[in-house]
């Protein structure tokens, strides 16, 4: 407690304030006031496809710079081949299993990624909060697949939110994450990525990706993988363009379809 009296007091004294005066937030309507966002929310539900493919081309230019794989798929069908090609050609760092886990996510439930795998040795796990074995799963995993919320083009960076079925662990753990992002959900920079994230409301906790885990701590050598994943892939969904409703309360889509309850092996 002294210390932060201390701190305080220090603080004050920088202002030039007496030491027994405080500060209320009426005070500096200005420094609390809270920010117009209309013009933000304006242009991200009524950016053209034209535009939205424009974001996808930075994206891609900015990702390779940071070792992000892009890859951009027209349909579930073509990107779920892209995922297949993947687990084919990578092999585990610490197993001779293959295995791979997901999130409980609609759009990673349309890839049908457990259909792929009848005649080969992988299994497919899915992240459903009710699991009480998914840490376990989770570890044996070599690939995670995620269904990030949002997608920045100038940093190419996901963002990832935590809530029931979709674990941070399943883009942390695993030697490889492949993120599926849809067009639609890609913004042009952060200051639009933090009005949507605002308007979200409350959340417990979200993660930033922006490249796979690296490091050049020991003799500046760059290493990949010392505290995440080792390689990252992302795959941009890019159907046809589907219109947003501005009634909907959120402007990002979100499609909203029931949960199975039952892990899937191959």
């Amino acid at each position: 407690m002294d210390n932060q009296n201390f701190f305080l007091r220090n603080i004050r004294s920088a202002l030039g304030l007496a030491a027994g005066c405080e500060r209320r937030i009426n005070q500096y309507p200005a420094l609390f006031a809270a920010p117009d966002t209309g013009e933000t929310v304006h242009r991200l539900r009524n950016r053209t496809a034209q535009e939205q493919e424009e974001l996808v081309q930075l994206l891609q230019q900015n990702a390779k710079a940071l070792g992000i794989h892009t890859h951009i798929a027209g349909s579930a069908g073509e990107a779920a081949a892209i995922v297949v090609e993947l687990v084919r050609t990578r092999q585990p760092e610490f197993a001779h299993t293959k295995h791979i886990v997901q999130h409980d996510h609609p759009d990673i439930a349309a890839l049908q990624l457990w259909k792929r795998f009848t005649r080969e040795a992988v299994t497919v796990h899915t992240t459903f909060s009710s699991d009480r074995e998914l840490r376990e799963k989770t570890i044996a995993s070599f690939i995670g697949i995620t269904a990030p919320w949002i997608g920045v083009a100038d940093s190419a960076t996901v963002i990832q939110l935590t809530e029931l079925g979709q674990p941070r662990s399943t883009s942390l753990v695993p030697s490889i994450h492949i993120a599926l992002l849809q067009r639609d959900n890609l913004v042009a920079d952060l200051g639009e990525a933090y009005v949507l994230l605002r308007e979200k409301g409350y959340l417990d906790s979200f993660v930033f990706i922006s490249g796979p885990s690296k490091t050049a701590d020991i003799e500046a050598q760059m290493v990949h993988g010392a505290h995440g994943p080792r390689e990252m892939h992302l795959i941009v969904l890019s159907p046809p363009a589907r219109l947003h409703d501005p009634a909907e309360s959120e402007p990002i889509n979100q499609m909203d379809q029931p949960r199975r309850n039952e892990d899937i092996p191959s």
